[in-house]
């Protein structure tokens, strides 16, 4: 019974030795786009003295007539046919070499505040939520609940959203620094190096994949795997490159309640997939909402993201969904079974209140009417209308299940 636990504790040694000697290196030319300034991951780890971790490595393009003072810059001369076109047209490249950060911007590290450093790396309360809205897709499955599945299921799921949070603030942390909302976040301030946090990402990623393959299912871990792979390479570097960042992210947002309910049946069907798209239409007017008031950060740190690159359409698309959630909640999730039709009565007023918000923030798109859209979370699926839904299935399942026993029982009197 201990050998299995143990092999798995092994593993997980392996791993985080693998990422803190070898993957560092390789995630070192990382490259971030879209400023004119391309960030080489390789950045300053402080106390180490290996020549690798001694600078930060800048490559600054098209600027003509650079003057730079008191770094050390290199001029590549051209060697190809290509690079003295490109000489012609008076671009040049110039690798700027800017040197370690003094240890006196380093703050020292106690153990005290090592759980606080770490909650803000994992972003825990993003992280909450996304746990409970897989814990909610496993209690919203059909058939009996296993606690070990239960608590395998929300082990496994919070410690991969540990593991996507730290990772994206570890490549978008030069970016964050321009940001108010963003510029004290624990990389930015230099209370973790971007090797710690790479490590424990690594570690926390791997453990929450082996506890939703050995507690759940291969599904739930496969599940999980790929929510991390869309959300570290796909929704985080497409911020910064295309408007579909949106609805990259808000598909990432809907794929845990899948995994809540893959953990508790091994199956996805239709109800889990109505459960999928409730979330997912949530997330537009309620990130619309939040963002809406941001724009002047997110423009000045070059994501693309609708309040941004288009308003009109981010009214839009608050309103489409906020109607789409009245379809899914009041005939989809009935007919699939998910709940009863008294759900679909129930959450119809408070849908339809939310229908009026987002119609409000769309004629009238100011302060005051994005933040009530942003904080009207008693009308979404996620605070007020899951909760309902799941106790009109809790009870249509005990129901059944009383049923089942009477009939048992008179069967065997019958006998």
């Amino acid at each position: 019974m201990i050998r299995p636990f143990l092999q798995f504790f092994r593993f997980l040694c392996y791993i985080y030795f693998f990422f803190t000697c070898y993957a560092f290196r390789s995630f070192n030319f990382l490259v971030m786009l879209r400023n004119g300034v391309h960030f080489c991951s390789r950045l300053n780890v402080w106390p180490s003295t290996s020549s690798a971790f001694m600078h930060t490595s800048i490559k600054i393009c098209s600027i003509p007539n650079t003057k730079l003072h008191d770094h050390e810059v290199s001029v590549t001369p051209p060697k190809t046919l290509f690079e003295r076109k490109m000489r012609k047209r008076r671009v040049e490249e110039v690798n700027l070499l800017i040197p370690k950060t003094p240890l006196a911007l380093w703050t020292k590290m106690e153990s005290k505040g090592l759980l606080s450093a770490y909650l803000q790396l994992s972003k825990y309360k993003l992280t909450m939520l996304i746990t409970s809205t897989a814990i909610v897709g496993f209690l919203m499955a059909p058939g009996s609940i296993s606690l070990m599945q239960l608590a395998g299921c929300a082990v496994g799921t919070a410690l991969l959203s540990c593991s996507a949070n730290a990772c994206n603030q570890l490549l978008e942390a030069p970016y964050d620094a321009q940001m108010k909302r963003t510029q004290n976040r624990v990389l930015v301030i230099h209370r973790f190096s971007p090797l710690h946090a790479l490590s424990f990402a690594g570690f926390a990623g791997t453990a929450g994949i082996g506890a939703l393959y050995m507690a759940a299912n291969p599904l739930s871990a496969s599940l999980g795997v790929l929510n991390l792979i869309l959300y570290v390479g796909i929704y985080t570097p497409l911020k910064r490159a295309h408007i579909a960042c949106t609805w990259a992210g808000a598909l990432v947002g809907s794929i845990p309640p899948l995994m809540g309910y893959a953990s508790a049946t091994g199956t996805i069907d239709a109800a889990a997939l109505c459960l999928a798209a409730i979330l997912y239409s949530w997330q537009f007017p309620h990130f619309n909402g939040l963002s809406w008031n941001l724009r002047g950060d997110y423009s000045q740190a070059g994501y693309r993201v609708m309040c941004v690159t288009n308003e009109r359409l981010c009214r839009i698309t608050s309103i489409r969904h906020s109607f789409a959630l009245i379809g899914l909640c009041s005939f989809v999730a009935p007919m699939t079974n998910l709940t009863t039709i008294t759900f679909g009565f129930d959450s119809l007023p408070v849908n339809l209140y939310m229908c009026l918000l987002a119609y409000r923030f769309y004629k009238a798109p100011d302060a005051q009417n994005s933040r009530r859209l942003f904080l009207y979370r008693g009308a979404t699926p996620g605070f007020a209308v899951i909760p309902d839904a799941l106790h009109h299935h809790l009870a249509f399942y005990n129901l059944n299940l009383f049923i089942a026993i009477v009939l048992c029982e008179r069967s065997n009197k019958c006998k």
